[in-house]
């Protein structure tokens, strides 16, 4: 990435209202390469969704509980169609009930091989938003696999970081008054008027606690992916990735529980693959969620250039026109 914008020798021309903003997403989004680049991905991330639950189960075997990342799998139970939840649910847990080793150098290896079979799905999700953003990789041979295994490798380790999050928070939560307890803080040093709103809030709270942590690692795994990912030719700022990043966590959970929906009640995916109909679900919603993380990707690409015209404009002493934003 450069380390300062290039000026044009003209100046761009300015940046259109919202209206015109949200025309170009819709348009861009709807175009074939969208299309043909999630279907890429969602094909890489099929063939790497079993290799990366091994890896996420084996990294998160070395630190935590592996029996504590099966129950957790019951916040993404109505996110996922029924069929390629039991599919995925069956294979995590022949993978927690199988002995644990230590951290060996034959773990190291098979965990570092599943790793780089996932990787694939990285560069091709990497690809996309070079498509996206109109760029071509300019980034080194080396480097572009570096970064898409550095990719993969700390989407692994925050995905268990969050699993482990995900477990602790709520016991933690649920436990307070015992903790408290033990430095002499009782529910009688608290207000007759606060007993209900703790007794009542605090099942509530441990019931939402798990899916609002996920989605904020959605959420800052996107930040981070839209930040790292696309070859851009200027410099970027964070407000041009924060909106797409929020749209596209947003849209992937009611997208998701829409699709999940769909397929339990009218799509029979068993019926029409028989054997393959579970495979063919989770590719679905990975092509799903794919599109969606584009289309963040393609409103913080407009916003992008937009704020990249204000800029230069600017520099170049021109006047703002007044159909900015």
């Amino acid at each position: 990435m450069p380390d300062k914008i290039e000026m044009p020798t003209e100046p761009p021309p300015p940046p259109q209202g919202w209206l015109s903003i949200f025309r170009q997403v819709l348009s861009n989004s709807g175009d074939s390469q969208t299309s043909l680049s999630a279907a890429g991905c969602a094909f890489y991330a099929t063939l790497s969704l079993f290799p990366a639950l091994t890896a996420l189960i084996s990294v998160y075997g070395l630190a935590f509980d592996v029996q504590t990342a099966e129950s957790q799998l019951h916040v993404v139970k109505h996110i996922l169609p029924s069929a390629a939840y039991d599919m995925i649910f069956d294979r995590v847990h022949a993978l927690v009930t199988q002995p644990q080793s230590s951290l060996t150098l034959g773990l190291v290896f098979s965990v570092l091989v599943a790793l780089w079979s996932v990787t694939a799905s990285s560069k091709s999700i990497l690809s996309a938003l070079n498509i996206v953003y109109h760029t071509k990789e300019a980034r080194g041979f080396l480097h572009f696999q570096c970064l898409a295994f550095g990719t993969t490798l700390m989407a692994v380790i925050g995905a268990c970081l969050t699993l482990a999050l995900m477990v602790a928070a709520p016991a933690v939560v649920d436990y307070l008054p015992r903790y408290l307890s033990y430095v002499g803080v009782t529910m009688d040093n608290f207000p007759p008027s606060l007993h209900f709103l703790v007794e009542q809030g605090t099942p509530v709270l441990v019931h939402w606690l798990a899916p609002a942590i996920m989605l904020c690692f959605v959420f800052t795994a996107l930040i981070v992916l839209y930040r790292i990912a696309p070859c851009r030719e200027h410099l970027t700022s964070w407000r041009w990735i924060m909106p797409g990043a929020l749209l596209a966590t947003l849209l992937w959970v009611a997208v998701s529980i829409g699709f999940s929906w769909y397929v339990s009640h009218f799509a029979s995916y068993g019926t029409t693959y028989g054997p393959l109909g579970a495979v063919a679900a989770v590719m679905m919603w990975l092509f799903v969620s794919a599109y969606v993380v584009l289309f963040g990707a393609v409103l913080n690409a407009e916003l992008e250039e937009r704020g990249y015209r204000r800029t230069v404009r600017k520099e170049m002493g021109v006047p703002a026109d007044g159909a900015e934003c």
